[in-house]
């Protein structure tokens, strides 16, 4: 079928939507540059300029776009986050609850697995908010972010009566969010004396023991 192109399209709308399209793309592009260095270098070795040149851009093109370098640090750490959760909404197909809490869960070490460089510079981005107040909020909204979808799935699961109603939510989150994250972080540290199977295993079975009601 042919598209409708309407005729009372306002002039110059199709013009804001290709800027905005190639401010997005180019938002993309620095933030995969600074992927790939602070994975080769960290988080102290590398300026704004260098990214806009790594990106095939200006050097003054990272400072318009995010501002600072905690700007640009705290917008990546963003977009690791969004890509994983994206991700994972297309590996789980289970309805709100349990279920879902659980191949999260588990999608969560298969996507450390797949791409442990991408998850080290996340957590390099995260450690560095403890020192870094200029990053503390940024980092602590996307915490929250991150905590809100296992609250709600849990939410669900007392709601279907799969999840005991004594479990609080919230605090409950931020402990599983916890313990992926520490999991990982061992496993990335020393991958040759930790099974990240046997860890991922053993902690969806603990999950579900802890959650029953």
């Amino acid at each position: 079928m042919d598209a409708v192109v309407s005729t009372n399209a306002k002039p110059g709308a199709a013009a804001r939507r290709s800027q905005l399209e190639r401010r997005r793309e180019a938002e993309r592009r620095l933030l995969q540059a600074a992927e790939r260095i602070v994975a080769e270098r960290g988080l102290e070795r590398f300026t704004l300029a260098e990214i806009g040149e790594a990106a095939g851009y200006s050097r003054g093109l990272p400072a318009h776009y995010f501002g600072s370098k905690e700007g640009l640090v705290g917008a990546l750490a963003t977009h690791i986050v969004s890509g994983f959760g994206r991700g994972a909404a297309r590996a789980e197909k289970h309805p709100a609850g349990l279920e879902r809490l659980l191949g999260v869960a588990s999608y969560y070490f298969e996507s450390a697995g797949r791409d442990p460089v991408r998850t080290r510079v996340l957590f390099a981005v995260l450690g560095e908010a403890l020192t870094n107040e200029a990053l503390r909020t940024r980092i602590g909204e996307l915490n929250a972010h991150s905590v809100k979808p296992i609250a709600d799935n849990i939410r669900a699961g007392i709601a279907a009566g799969d999840i005991r109603k004594s479990v609080n939510a919230n605090a409950t989150a931020t402990l599983i969010l916890s313990g992926l994250r520490g999991a990982v972080t061992q496993w990335l540290i020393d991958p040759k004396h930790i099974d990240l199977k046997t860890v991922r295993a053993e902690f969806i079975a603990s999950l579900k023991r802890s959650l029953a009601p």
